[in-house]
């Protein structure tokens, strides 16, 4: 029972990751040969404040700031 592990920033909507998910088990199954079913991917979302990247705390780095939220639209 292959297992794949992916750590990664929070931000990524359902669909990303079940996209993600997919095309891993592709990778691996035309790969190694193993079934789908017997494939597993695991998705860690982390949050940018517990993760660091060249001893700086992502929340200081601006390249990793999670998305801002989209203007709200004016009525009309």
């Amino acid at each position: 029972m292959p297992v794949i592990s992916v750590d990664m920033l929070r931000g990524r909507t359902d669909a990303e990751k079940a996209a993600l998910a997919r095309e891993l088990t592709d990778a691996f199954q035309r790969t190694c040969g193993s079934a789908r079913e017997r494939i597993y991917v695991v998705i860690h979302d982390i949050p940018q404040e517990d993760w660091a990247v060249g001893g700086e705390m992502c929340t200081n780095l601006p390249a990793y700031a999670p998305p801002s939220e989209p203007a709200p639209s004016p009525a009309g």
